[in-house]
Formats: C-alpha cells, structure tokens, sequence
C-alpha cells in the first residue's frame, strides 16, 4: 500500500463516522479514512455508515470497532446467535457465499497471480447453524464471581462471555459443555487468572 500524509491518519482513540466499502478476509469491513487510509472496522459491512473508535494503528492502516450503525446496509439482518463466534450472522448466507467467492478469486489472481481461470460456486452448507463439531471454549467468571464457560469476548483475552445456547455446536455438544460446567461448580473450581497466576486451569476443547 502507498504511504499516507501522517496529518491524514487518525490516533489511537479517535473516534470516526466512516462509510464501510467491502469485507475484508476475516470478515472486517474495509474503510477509507480521508479518501485513501485503509481502517478495518470489525462489526462493520459493506454500505453501512458506523461510528467506530481507532485501536491499533500503523503506518498503511488501523483497525477499529464499530460503536455505532448509524446508516445500516440493505444487507444488514438481524443476528440469531447471541455469542461470539458468528460475525458473518448479519450477512445474508447467500450474501455471505458471493463474499467469500469474491475472496478466493481475489486471493488467486492478486497473490496467486493467476489469469484466465474458472471459478467454480461455493457448495452451500448443508446446515447453517448447529454444524460445528469441534468448539474451542473458556472458563471466567461473571460480575458475581460465580464460573461460567464460554467464548472470548471480541478482541479480549480476559473477558469471557458465558454461553447457555452456542448455535454453531449440536445439542449434543450443548449438553456436554452444560454438564462440564456444572461439576466444575460442584467441585469448586476456580478460573485461571493469568495475571495473578492462581486457579486451577479449565480451558480447552470442548
């Protein structure tokens, strides 16, 4: 990326109305700040106007999060999952399978530096929710003290939000994190605390 005019990039802090051009790999919405900064807002969709706060920022580009929608896109829709681990949910899946089409063929022809190929469609998935077998969760606790499981919050290594009902994994697996959960309460354990470094560890796969 060509180098930006300092006076044009925004701090760390800064608040911005910015107006969210396309996605990002990984699902960041991609920004202009001044007509030419690249900002990756996370939360952020392509045709959405947000007001975002800048986190970390260098030289070619910063990243931010979304405070606020003011002007949400036609595409926006209303997520189901109330945790983390879904940031694609307020895309359309047939929005989101021409997305992620746009990405490979980006990747092969920017990168791969390839030229005159085929793109075949994405096959859909056959569920699009309740497919994961395989979770990734953590142990907290609440406001309370009291240990719950569940994900990261977005962007934090500490803060756990506790999930009752995670909409990627089955019922089965629902269950079983539930009835881990629970014994860990009845035998009294404690979260990790990585800063005071005490607790006895449960974090893992689940």
């Amino acid at each position: 990326m060509p180098e930006t005019p300092t006076a044009s990039r925004p701090q760390r802090g800064d608040v911005l109305d910015l107006r969210i051009e396309s996605l990002a790999y990984g699902g960041n919405g991609v920004a202009r700040h001044d007509g030419g900064y690249v900002v990756f807002v996370r939360g952020g969709l392509p045709g959405d106007l947000v007001r975002a706060r800048i986190g970390k920022r260098k030289r070619a580009y910063a990243e931010a999060r979304v405070l606020e929608v003011l002007e949400p896109s036609a595409d926006r829709i209303r997520p189901l999952a109330d945790h983390p681990g879904a940031p694609w949910q307020v895309l359309p899946y047939e929005r989101q399978l021409e997305v992620k089409a746009e990405q490979v063929e980006d990747a092969l022809r920017r990168i791969g530096k390839l030229d005159g190929f085929a793109m075949e469609a994405i096959v859909p998935a056959v569920e699009q929710w309740r497919y994961r077998n395989k979770l990734e969760y953590s142990f907290g606790t609440d406001d309370s003290g009291v240990l719950v499981c569940g994900f990261h919050a977005p962007g934090s290594w500490e803060d756990i939000v506790a999930v009752e009902d995670c909409l990627l994994a089955s019922e089965a697996g629902n269950e079983a994190r539930r009835q881990v959960l629970a014994w860990c309460r009845e035998q009294g354990l404690e979260a990790y605390d990585r800063r005071a470094q005490r607790g006895r560890p449960a974090s893992g796969s689940r």
